[in-house]
């Protein structure tokens, strides 16, 4: 089953796509202000889902039950304060780290 659940694994995720996840969160934070949607946006493509619990918009990793559950606050249009941006992304870039775990994927693979 082990080799099941890798193919499927790979399936949803692979090398490829984290590559493309890890640019766009690099660019997020390059540059000044991140909406909530990019940010929401980047937790989907990571196999996210929103959840109801707590006051803000809670999105929780289905392939990974023990990674943090990432609050992004939705208040309109406007970019999000620098510091909850960072914060976001840096358990969004956790996710990254946990799916490169998942597939194996060495430093070579990561393009480090």
């Amino acid at each position: 089953t082990g080799s099941l659940t890798n193919d499927i694994t790979r399936d949803i995720m692979n090398q490829k796509k984290l590559n493309s996840i890890r640019r766009q969160l690099q660019a997020c934070r390059n540059r000044g202000g991140v909406k909530p949607a990019e940010l929401e946006s980047l937790a989907r493509r990571l196999g996210r889902v929103k959840s109801k619990r707590g006051k803000e918009p809670t999105w929780i990793s289905g392939q990974f039950p023990t990674l943090r559950p990432v609050g992004i606050p939705h208040h309109g249009s406007a970019d999000l304060n620098r510091y909850t941006a960072r914060a976001i992304l840096d358990q969004l870039e956790s996710d990254v780290e946990s799916w490169e775990e998942q597939l194996g994927m060495g430093d070579a693979e990561r393009g480090e």
